[in-house]
């Protein structure tokens, strides 16, 4: 079903009419989040709203009388979690009211729609109302007008990011790219950027809530600004952000290699106020499956970009999205995707198996492989990727950086884990006052797969 097509939502009522508040039923809900960071930031939304208007939030894993679940699509493992999801709150409330969300419910909203389990489907478009859905759902019942009720928006402030010592804000959505592998077009639509006057605005909101490290994230945040007459791009929303809010910290998430200019790459480097920390996916250390993947780079051109990001600065640390199993992919470009990795100057992997997307071009494409395979060929990366990240640690003893003091170590007392601007996890002795603060600290000894340091 395209987008264009969808009911604006779904209504099962598979349960006994109700007509509102002789049902008795209470204001209190469960949210859970599968996928992205952007999709972490619009739960958020909803939990605000929701408390806003006078809701109690439950744990997911606790009986409620309403169940979100705000759903991903990126692989097929995460659609089962999702169905999962959805399984688990009926299990644990029968007469709950169960709402899907997210990209699951935009691109398989059919698919949804026939699980005995939900009760609503909301698009992406439309999961900015959900709160507002739900309030007329308790005061009328099933006497719900399906044209009327719920209209597109998510312009909601958050001040808080709950079980977070960090907050996400969503600064972009949507992609224009088409990877012949991914599904995300079709789930999030064009793209298009937040105006830099609501972004600031929010961060502002969240900053003095004491909020210091802010994430800026998106579906393609390199794409910032690109909207016809924005005028700015994302370095200069960057800069315009550090101007006007003292105090925080700005880090990125994922972009893409095209779109790491110069101005961007310095603000990472030579800014304190911008973490030192690149996402930049690859994908494929194969030419031929690049192009397989319709990625817009080389294999060359990617080391060009990051044997000069790494020359700029040693203490950058810079981490990559690899996909194994690509249809098509011998043993031989596996192979040089290892070795390209193995010497390339990256720091991390997240690594992926390939995912069968129906309705990308991918999908249709000759040569799947065996998963068998796949596995196989996931493990080996991601031994690499472990060691190469256990090598960046090491390097970085004996260097001071800026860290977030968040969550407590372990039970032992005055012991908590400080995220450094370059992505290290470091164990410091610190009093209770100063979690959630930007501090300085020396990182002392290496051991074990972890970091140790100390105020400075």
């Amino acid at each position: 079903m395209r987008a264009a097509d969808r009911p604006h939502f779904f209504f099962r009522f598979n349960k006994p009419a109700y007509s509102g508040d002789d049902r008795g039923m209470k204001r209190n809900f469960a949210i859970t989040t599968l996928g992205c960071k952007l999709n972490q930031y619009e739960s958020e939304c909803i939990r605000h709203d929701l408390t806003g208007r006078g809701w109690e939030r439950r744990d997911f894993d606790m009986p409620a009388d309403f169940y979100v679940i705000n759903t991903c699509t990126v692989t097929s493992k995460t659609d089962a979690r999702c169905r999962n999801a959805i399984r688990r709150a009926r299990k644990n409330s029968p007469d709950a009211v169960i709402i899907a969300t997210g990209c699951l419910a935009q691109t398989q909203f059919q698919k949804l729609e026939s699980m005995k389990e939900v009760d609503f489907v909301f698009n992406n478009e439309e999961k900015g109302r959900i709160a507002e859905f739900l309030e007329k759902y308790i005061k009328n019942g099933n006497d719900l007008d399906r044209q009327n009720e719920c209209v597109s928006s998510f312009d909601i402030d958050i001040d808080s990011f709950s079980n977070h010592s960090r907050a996400f804000m969503k600064v972009q959505d949507g992609c224009d790219s088409k990877c012949s592998y991914c599904i995300i077009p079709e789930a999030r639509g064009r793209s298009r950027s937040i105006p830099p006057a609501d972004v600031i605005r929010k961060i502002r909101r969240l900053a003095g809530n004491s909020y210091m490290e802010i994430v800026l994230t998106g579906i393609h945040i390199g794409r910032y600004g690109m909207d016809p007459g924005s005028g700015i791009d994302l370095a200069g929303l960057i800069e315009e952000i550090i101007s006007a809010i003292d105090g925080i910290r700005i880090r990125l998430s994922s972009i893409e290699p095209v779109e790491v200019s110069r101005k961007l790459s310095s603000l990472v480097i030579d800014s304190p106020r911008v973490a030192s920390h690149l996402h930049i996916p690859l994908q494929s250390g194969d030419d031929k499956i690049l192009r397989s993947m319709n990625r817009p780079y080389s294999t060359e051109q990617f080391r060009i970009l990051t044997d000069d990001l790494k020359d700029r600065s040693s203490g950058l640390i810079i981490g990559t999205d690899i996909i194994t199993g690509f249809p098509g992919e011998t043993d031989r470009e596996f192979e040089n995707t290892y070795a390209y990795l193995a010497d390339l100057k990256v720091d991390y992997f997240h690594v992926f198996s390939y995912s069968k997307r129906p309705g990308t071009p991918a999908a249709s494409m000759e040569g799947h492989l065996d998963p068998r395979v796949i596995r196989s060929r996931c493990q080996k990366l991601i031994e690499l990727g472990r060691r190469k990240r256990l090598d960046f640690m090491r390097k970085m003893v004996g260097r001071q950086d800026l860290a977030l003091i968040q969550g407590p170590e372990s039970e032992d007392a005055g012991i908590y884990n400080a995220l450094t601007g370059n992505y290290c996890e470091v164990a410091v002795e610190a009093p209770a006052e100063m979690a959630g603060k930007l501090v300085e600290i020396e990182i002392s000894r290496y051991s074990k797969g972890r970091l140790y340091g100390k105020l400075c």
